[in-house]
């Protein structure tokens, strides 16, 4: 718990008017024994060479979340090498209460995921006053994103279903789920581009649960029910497999209003 595709579009330049019609020379008539004098040829008209449009430019959210600049799905594939890119950027938490801990972000290559765009994604979910920075007790805890080499405490790895399913062994994720294992943060990539049912549309909002919800159980936190009906679900439901009556929410804690 990385190559992405860009089509490039050709527009062709209309071609120039033609040339003007060429009068002959005045002056004499032509000598009769030495023929016609040719007139001069026109011109050729030029054509500009087709320019090739600009490259279409995909923005931070869909760098990080598998998504061409026209929108499209990039198809992530059922399994990798098992070889990973290291995303190379830090970030820290904001100030605050809370003891710090440190994580790395990976993705594992051939995923349509750009593994810098992903770890701030990441970094500004996990600093969000809603997430667990924002709870109380020994949840309460600030995340730092580190880079490339530096010491973590957590490594998030975005892998394909294969890879995390090993990954996530003894656990039975069957290529559908994410997982914590040790000091691992599993994202399954296929529910990172996809979502779930239960988010409908709300891929963004999906993530966001998704983040809280493995990083809380490297905090210890365990699964919960629903509460009661049409209450916001707490983030340590398995929100992935179902609502249970409650409503979608990816916070741990949630605000009123």
């Amino acid at each position: 718990m990385a190559a992405v595709l860009a089509v490039v579009g050709f527009q062709v330049a209309p071609d120039a008017p033609s040339g003007a019609v060429v009068r002959p020379a005045a002056g004499p008539s032509p000598d009769p024994t030495t023929g016609p004098v040719p007139a001069p040829s026109a011109r050729p008209s030029t054509t500009p060479s087709p320019r090739p449009s600009a490259r279409p430019v995909r923005s931070t959210a869909e760098r990080a979340t598998g998504r061409a600049a026209d929108g499209r799905r990039l198809p992530v594939p059922a399994s990798g090498p098992g070889r990973y890119t290291v995303a190379d950027v830090e970030r820290a938490p904001r100030s605050g209460p809370g003891r710090v801990l440190r994580f790395d972000l990976r993705v594992e290559r051939g995923v349509p995921v750009d593994v810098d765009a992903a770890a701030r994604l990441v970094a500004s979910t996990l600093d969000d006053d809603r997430s667990w920075r924002g709870t109380s007790g020994a949840t309460r805890v600030r995340f730092r994103l580190v880079g490339r080499g530096e010491r973590a405490d957590l490594h998030a790895t975005i892998a394909t279903p294969t890879t995390t399913d090993r990954l996530c062994a003894p656990l039975l994720t069957r290529g559908r789920v994410s997982c914590q294992n040790g000091d691992r943060v599993v994202l399954n990539a296929r529910r990172w581009v996809d979502g779930a049912r239960s988010y409908g549309a709300d891929r963004d909002g999906y993530r966001r649960y998704l983040v809280n919800h493995e990083f809380g159980h490297a905090l210890g936190r365990q699964h919960v029910g629903c509460p009661r009906r049409g209450a916001p679900a707490p983030v340590m439901l398995q929100q992935t497999k179902g609502l249970g009556g409650c409503d979608a929410n990816p916070w741990p804690r949630r605000t009123r209003g």
